[in-house]
Parts: structure tokens; sequence; C-alpha cells
């Protein structure tokens, strides 16, 4: 599946006779579980004459255009549809436990409808913007600038020493016992390694060196780019923070906590480091 060219209007329909639907209702995504997919026919999705619905075009292909679609505000109802089976699934569950396939056009769908719904009213003189589409872009009344997609850099940080890596509990997955690389927001003016060592440093008090990229994940929660760090011990004893990080430890291969499934950039990282670390 491809993205629609910046010349296909993100709210018109495209020439294709079929058409395939992302639903999404406060925040959670509309599964048909019998036949394990979120890609929802039009014929079987009864929306058009529903009021405030929030609908962008977001891929196509050779046969189908996709829309994801908010139904919040409207009178959808998952019962009166012409699928037999349609459950309401968090994103995160989805993830979990369906794995990475189609993840990209699901996070995809997901950060534009986020995008939709922030710029329907400009920041600066509180009026309803417009869209042009010919830019792909929300437009505001006061001045014309174009309002795009935000994207928010962040960075993981896998910070080892000697045979051991560092992982950390936030305070948000305590309940869950997940432990986690460090992870933090790239601030105005800052590189991701200028992040990485602040981060390391403000939230478990180590200092590191050695900083080697790894890889990249979008992630749609909302609208995250996670860039993925190997780093090493420099100095310093492990204190949290107590505000995000609430535990920390160093942990060998063959003694680790629960950590972030496969299908998410952290725990990629991890398993990198455990997987190469078996072949030495």
């Amino acid at each position: 599946i491809r993205r629609p060219p910046r010349s296909t209007p993100l709210y018109s329909s495209a020439a294709s006779d079929v058409y395939k639907r992302q639903i999404f209702n406060s925040g959670k995504l509309i599964f048909e579980k019998s036949i394990n997919t979120f890609c929802l026919d039009s014929k079987y999705i009864y929306l058009d004459n529903e009021p405030n619905l929030i609908k962008i075009g977001i891929a196509d292909d050779d046969d189908s255009v996709y829309y994801a679609i908010d139904v919040s505000n409207s009178n959808f109802n998952i019962f009166e549809q012409g699928y037999t089976d349609l459950i309401e699934m968090d994103l995160r569950h989805y993830l979990t436990n369906y794995g990475s396939k189609d993840f990209d056009l699901m996070g995809r769908a997901n950060q534009m409808l986020h995008w939709a719904q922030t710029s329907k009213y400009c920041g600066k003189c509180g009026k309803e913007t417009s869209f042009n589409e010919s830019e792909g872009a929300f437009i505001r009344p006061c001045s014309g600038e174009a309002i795009y997609p935000k994207i928010s850099p962040c960075i993981l940080a896998l910070i080892i020493k000697d045979n051991k890596i560092l992982l950390a509990q936030n305070i948000n997955f305590k309940s869950s016992n997940l432990y986690s690389v460090l992870a933090g927001y790239i601030e105005t003016s800052e590189t991701p390694e200028e992040c990485l060592i602040r981060e390391a440093y403000e939230e478990v008090g180590i200092k590191v060196k050695n900083i080697n990229y790894y890889s990249s994940q979008a992630w749609p929660f909302p609208s995250q780019l996670m860039l993925a760090y190997y780093c090493e011990y420099d100095s310093g004893e492990i204190k949290v923070d107590e505000k995000e990080i609430i535990a920390a430890d160093w942990y060998g291969y063959d003694n680790l906590p629960g950590i972030p499934p496969e299908t998410t950039l952290s725990g990629q990282l991890i398993r990198s480091y455990i997987e190469g670390h078996l072949k030495l």
C-alpha cells in the first residue's frame, strides 16, 4: 500500500470504486474479529448519512482507496453494520497481540486523524481553518499559514555496562511490572545525542558515552518518531528521579525482567543486544 501523492485530495473520493475504511471511536480501533481485519469494506459500513464524521485519505493501492474515519461524535453503532463481529480495540493491544503487519497503515490513520482533530480551529485567531487540497494542509484564516502534521521526535537509550544493560520501570507501567530502555522527548534546539545524555542523567543519574544509532520507528500515540541508540556507561550510580522512573537496575541477558514486545522499537533494541551477546 502506498501513501497518496500530494495531488490526491485527502477529503474527496479517488477514482477507485472500492474503499477500505479504518474506523476509530474515542481513540479505539473498530476491528472485525471473525476475519481478523481493521480495513473494512465500505460496502458493509453504513456512514454516508452520519453527521460529524472526520474522514481523511491515508493510502491507496491498485484496487482500493483507504480512509481513516473518526466516528466519535456521530451516531455510528457497531451492531448496525454489515459485519457480524465488530469490536472496539485499543491500538496498543493490537500492536501487542496481532504483530506489526499493517501497523504502519493503522498508525498513519491514527496520526492523520489526530492532526485533523487538532487543526480544525486556528490557534492564533480561534477561527475555523480551511483545507487546501493541492497543498495537503489546513490553512489559517488570519495569516494563510499552512498547518502540516506535527511529529514529536523521541529518543530510546540502551545503556550498556560490562555485560549488563540498564532497564527502568516507568511510573505509567507500575501495575504491569514492565521494564524498558530510557526514553524522552527531544527539546527545542537539542540533538538526539544531547537529549540522550540529558535524559540518562535526569532520570537515573548516569553519564554515558560512545552513542551509536540503532534504528527508528513511527509511533502513533499520537504522533511520535522514535530514534533508538546504543550507548555505554561512563560514570555515576543509579538514582531514579521518582517522577517518571520509579525503579532501574543493571540486568544480564539471562535474568531480564518483563520487557516490551518485539513489535516495539524498544523491544527490538533490547533483543538486538541479547542476540548479539549470545553470538559472542
